[in-house]
């Protein structure tokens, strides 16, 4: 009986028929993903979000005192972003209000923008928009000046849109901002301490995305608050009062009066101001003199850096 021959031709065609049907076959297993239209939903499905955005630091950034100008609106309303302007000279940096200023200053080197005009962050900042139809499957970033949606990895690659630090120096002398925010210490950066735990690396780990409120850090060590010190310092004392790595000044908070991070600085108006400031490094280990160290000006015993009192 003779061996039949197949042409090389028909045996690539067979092949390819096999690997084809084997993919077929493997995706028939898999969860069907929706793509394109099939992404877009009526904005009106999300009251709540709605709802909770506009109550929101992100949701009302319209204010004569930080900028409602063609510069400022770089991150507090991008579809309203100048990138020609520039700050200028003082006293005129910024087109603002100062809090002692009875009328709003004009910056010749931006122009202002009007209430009416100002387009804010909206749903379109950070998901892809079509109409009264917005995609919730993913992020992405309109840019301004293209006005067109930019793919972003990740979460903290759309929050470094505006949260990064940009010199913005002109040759009028103007400076930019610093609103960088780096995850840093030991405790939410090595794996080493958080064997068995994913620790927080992302932006919306501890940052509800639509309201921009934190979660406190009880609501993941909610296994330490019968800790003796934690009990000896009560509601008194924050968690990042003892937990900064950032090395940031430790004092009352200027309204609630509870101890946390601080930041003594001169204000806008010239006048020494303490503003209690978030700090996002954070530490296992504390050094309990950091506070009560000889002669601090609170009177508090005087302890070691383990805690042991001082004679």
């Amino acid at each position: 009986m003779r061996k039949l021959k197949w042409p090389p031709w028909l045996k690539l065609l067979m092949c390819a028929a096999i690997v084809l049907g084997t993919a077929l076959a493997v995706n028939a297993g898999r969860p069907a993903q929706a793509q394109g239209p099939d992404d877009m939903r009526p904005i009106t499905d999300f009251p709540e979000v709605m709802e909770a955005w506009a109550g929101s630091p992100h949701g009302n950034t319209y204010d004569l005192g930080k900028g409602p100008n063609t510069y400022c609106s770089r991150c507090h309303s991008p579809q309203n972003w100048d990138p020609a302007a520039r700050p200028g000279p003082p006293p005129n940096c910024v087109t603002c209000k100062f809090p002692q200023d009875p009328e709003l200053r004009i910056a010749p080197t931006m122009d202002f923008v009007e209430e009416d005009d100002w387009v804010g962050i909206t749903c379109s900042t950070c998901h892809v928009v079509e109409g009264e139809l917005i995609d919730t499957t993913s992020n992405a970033w309109l840019n301004p000046i293209a006005m067109e949606y930019e793919p972003v990895a990740r979460a903290n690659d759309l929050c470094g849109k505006c949260h990064t630090n940009s010199t913005g120096v002109s040759e009028t002398g103007g400076r930019g901002v610093n609103h960088e925010i780096v995850l840093g210490g030991s405790a939410h950066r090595n794996w080493a301490a958080t064997i068995g735990v994913r620790r927080p690396d992302t932006c919306t780990d501890c940052h509800d995305p639509h309201t921009q409120q934190p979660m406190g850090c009880v609501d993941c060590h909610s296994d330490v608050l019968d800790l003796e010190p934690h009990v000896i310092h009560g509601q008194a004392v924050s968690c990042i009062a003892c937990h900064d790595a950032s090395g940031a000044d430790v004092g009352p908070h200027p309204d609630t009066g509870i101890w946390t991070t601080i930041l003594t600085e001169m204000s806008r108006s010239g006048e020494m101001t303490t503003t209690a400031i978030v700090s996002h490094s954070v530490q296992w280990l504390v050094n309990c003199d950091r506070c009560h160290f000889e002669g601090n000006p609170a009177g508090l015993t005087v302890r070691d850096a383990s805690g042991n009192p001082v004679e």
